[in-house]
């Protein structure tokens, strides 16, 4: 009896180290699998990190993408909110298993790959810009290089148009009740003075006709003759004679008379006009 009680014992001595010893292999794996979950946990939340920062610099280099062509702006801001969904949606998310890790990372590269086709897109339509932007720029360049030619030229050639007047003469004369006309230098017997001078030879001018205008000053600054006046614009020139000359770009001699009397001696100022432009002047004095 005393055999079979200690041979019980034994038993269940046997029975309780085993027990003891799957208990301690239970606790042991228990908590080596506590800690590898741990370990799952904090590898999750550091993926769960960087996969945001991915997606964070991939949204950054969107906003950064500026393009005028409405069709890829439109996919670039699209792809934008795509992102920004993403990240605003993994940001609230607290339980994160290595599966939607996974998934995340995939969604990373589709996106990534997007926004490099997008990104080449791009960058063609930019260099399609600037290649049409310095086409342009040369074509302006040649036409401001042709404008300025263009205006050297017209300068040249108003310059060339200008009329020279020149070879200017007076003369004085007594008429004779004959009607023959006797040089003299004396202003009391004076009654006529020509005024004579030449337009110059010139193929850059066109036909016209000059209005020209004969202005003498005597020393009390009086007009000479007839006196008249006409007016240019807001201007009013007082003249003591005129006459219109028909030029042909020929050498043109141009004679025109002024009638005096009572002349006084002195100092007389001569002036010619071309309309209202002083083209000629001179001074002479009689006894």
């Amino acid at each position: 009896m005393q055999k079979n009680t200690q041979k019980v014992n034994n038993n269940l001595k046997t029975v309780i180290v085993l027990l003891a010893t799957t208990l301690i292999g239970s606790m042991y794996y228990i908590y080596k699998m506590s800690d590898r979950s741990k370990d799952m946990i904090i590898s999750l939340r550091e993926e769960k990190h960087n996969i945001i920062k991915d997606l964070e610099k991939s949204q950054q280099l969107l906003t950064q993408t500026m393009t005028n062509n409405s069709f890829l702006s439109k996919k670039v801001t699209a792809e934008e909110l795509k992102i920004k969904k993403l990240i605003s949606e993994l940001k609230q998310r607290k339980n994160i298993n290595a599966n939607n890790i996974a998934d995340y990372k995939k969604n990373v590269t589709d996106i990534d790959e997007k926004i490099k086709l997008l990104l080449d897109e791009v960058d063609v339509y930019k260099k399609k810009i600037d290649s049409t932007n310095l086409a342009l720029k040369r074509e302006k360049t040649k036409n401001d290089t042709l404008l300025i030619a263009h205006k050297k030229l017209a300068k040249k050639i108003s310059s060339a148009s200008k009329l020279y007047f020149y070879d200017l003469k007076t003369s004085f004369f007594k008429t004779r009740n004959s009607g023959k006309q006797i040089e003299t230098k004396k202003a009391s017997r004076t009654d006529l003075i020509t005024v004579t001078f030449s337009i110059a030879e010139n193929d850059f001018t066109k036909p016209t006709t000059k209005e020209l205008y004969v202005q003498i000053i005597n020393s009390k600054n009086n007009i000479v003759g007839t006196k008249k006046e006409k007016k240019f614009g807001g201007k009013s020139l007082a003249y003591s004679a005129s006459k219109e000359i028909k030029y042909d770009g020929k050498t043109t001699p141009v004679t025109i008379e002024v009638p005096t009397n009572d002349l006084e001696s002195g100092s007389f100022f001569l002036n010619v006009f071309d309309k209202s432009k002083l083209i000629l002047n001179s001074s002479f004095e009689l006894e």
